[in-house]
């Protein structure tokens, strides 16, 4: 859509040849003439432009200064860090939990014929756990109007504004800073796709069928049935029994290990998994002998109390017959697995400081928050998505929109100021092709919810819990190959509105 819409606009455009300089202050442009002589020059640069956009999917992107001689130990989480998962671990999940809910929740067997739709929306969306609202919200708490679902069904905005009193939600009302809100949950987690086409469809289902239903029942039931894939062992099971059928090949995965072994830097890896599972995964990944490549090695971590709890000690775990060890854990072995302990525990017994620290994880309130806030260890969070992103950002047909976007804002902006009937007809057509070039922009990304860092104007409260809890993200950790181990990353400045010319 957004291609046509360009070239409908570019192709019908005449040539001009006019030399008009944009920046000319205020008092140049005099009339609604003059204004549409600098709508039709900016139109046509902005669109006939090619725009040379080189950014490497493979960067890392800081959002706050890092220097890489400071971190002497790298930690990783290991599913979705380490592990990347093909598709069809999400429709396994879907699956499964779809089960539990027929099967122990009585839920109506006509839904055994859902299936998992991977296209309807993307991470870091509320779910308004008392209304059934799925949604996207900015980082400074608004609802971003166009993108409000009850089921497959979206909001007509004025019954978002009646339903909320307005586009922005209170701190109480949106959630804790570890998500665990009365009234709204973040989906952020990648296995949050399959709870939110879950909740979609049977909400959907209810509607289509006139049934009543209590929202929060439906959400806690989908959250149980979620929580008993991962603790029942039958998910680990089938993804063990097919490793190769779940796990993403990674060849460099082992280089970017020997690249921070030969630098003399400690690694260790920190997940809740349990060992049989990541030895799987890990074996497939690098060989049998991948224990050899990790300093510390701990599973069944439990995070994220493992953060925060000061009172778990870890058990040494024998992996020939998997049972723990009585005797106190009192250093660590190279090689060896332990499980439970604490963070606080782990550096004392490691002998790391927390400032030489570089964790990367996934999930940003269960890997990255406490680490970030209570622990001083610098964090990196691995977001795949970002690959798309990019290519998206960096095309020409993306650059060109979006440039005409901007140019089209500043064109408002100074019709605002001439008050004649002609300067009022331009501003009310323009506002119009404004919201057109937004919403084609946002169709780039996700029909529904465009993308997931970014609404219109501000970035997504997902980016925004990135940007607190994360010190750098990328779209995966084996792009440090593509960086020295002396390398300093700088936050990029940005300016504010007050400093735009």
């Amino acid at each position: 859509m957004l291609s046509r819409y360009l070239k409908r606009n570019w192709t019908s455009l005449p040539y001009y040849v006019l030399h008009r300089s944009y920046n000319k202050v205020q008092s140049d442009v005099s009339s609604a003439s003059a204004l549409l002589d600098s709508y039709r020059i900016d139109k046509e640069k902005s669109l006939n432009r090619s725009y040379d956009i080189q950014i490497s999917p493979n960067r890392i992107f800081a959002n706050k200064e890092v220097n890489l001689d400071e971190i002497k130990v790298y930690g990783f989480d290991y599913d979705y860090t380490i592990a990347s998962y093909k598709k069809k671990l999400q429709y396994l999940i879907f699956d499964m939990a779809l089960d539990y809910l027929i099967e122990d929740n009585k839920y109506p067997k006509e839904m055994k014929s859902f299936a998992y739709d991977p296209g309807f929306g993307v991470r870091g969306l509320h779910y308004d756990i008392e209304k059934g609202l799925l949604m996207k919200i900015d980082s400074q708490h608004h609802v971003e109007l166009g993108t409000v679902y009850r089921g497959y069904t979206p909001l007509d905005d004025s019954e978002v504004l009646a339903t909320y009193g307005g586009t922005h939600l209170s701190v109480q009302y949106l959630s804790s800073i570890y998500d665990n809100g009365k009234y709204m949950r973040q989906l952020i987690d990648v296995d949050s796709l399959s709870e939110m086409a879950l909740l979609t469809q049977i909400a959907e289902y209810f509607k289509q069928k006139s049934m009543s239903y209590d929202p929060k029942y439906i959400f806690m039931d989908v959250k149980a049935a979620i929580k008993k894939v991962h603790l029942s062992g039958k998910m680990h099971a089938t993804v063990k029994n097919a490793i190769g059928d779940y796990l993403e090949p990674d060849p460099d995965l082992k280089e970017l290990l020997e690249y921070l072994t030969s630098a003399k830097k400690k690694i260790f890896i920190i997940t809740n998994s349990q060992f049989d599972f990541l030895n799987a995964g890990m074996t497939h990944l690098i060989g049998p002998d991948w224990r050899s490549m990790f300093d510390i090695i701990i599973t069944s971590a439990r995070k994220p109390s493992f953060y925060t709890d000061a009172f778990h000690h870890f058990r040494h775990l024998m992996t020939s017959d998997y049972t723990t060890s009585w005797d106190r854990v009192k250093c660590f072995k190279k090689g060896e697995v332990y499980q439970r302990g604490s963070a606080r525990e782990f550096l004392n017994l490691a002998g790391f400081k927390g400032s030489e620290v570089l964790y990367f994880g996934d999930q940003v309130y269960r890997d990255l928050a406490d680490l970030a806030l209570k622990l001083g260890w610098k964090t990196g969070a691995v977001i795949p998505e970002l690959e798309r992103e990019i290519e998206i950002i960096s095309s020409d047909h993306y650059q060109r929109a979006l440039n005409w976007l901007i140019s089209l804002e500043k064109l408002i902006d100074r019709a605002q100021s001439i008050r004649s009937p002609e300067a009022l007809q331009l501003l009310h057509e323009w506002k119009e092709e404004y919201q057109e070039v937004r919403k084609l922009l946002k169709m780039s990304f996700n029909p529904r919810f465009g993308s997931m860092f970014r609404t219109s104007s501000k970035a997504t409260y997902f980016s925004g819990r990135i940007a607190r809890y994360a010190d750098l993200y990328t779209s995966s950790i084996t792009n440090f190959l593509t960086y020295q181990l002396h390398h300093t990353f700088y936050q990029k400045r940005s300016a504010l509105p007050h400093e735009f010319i």
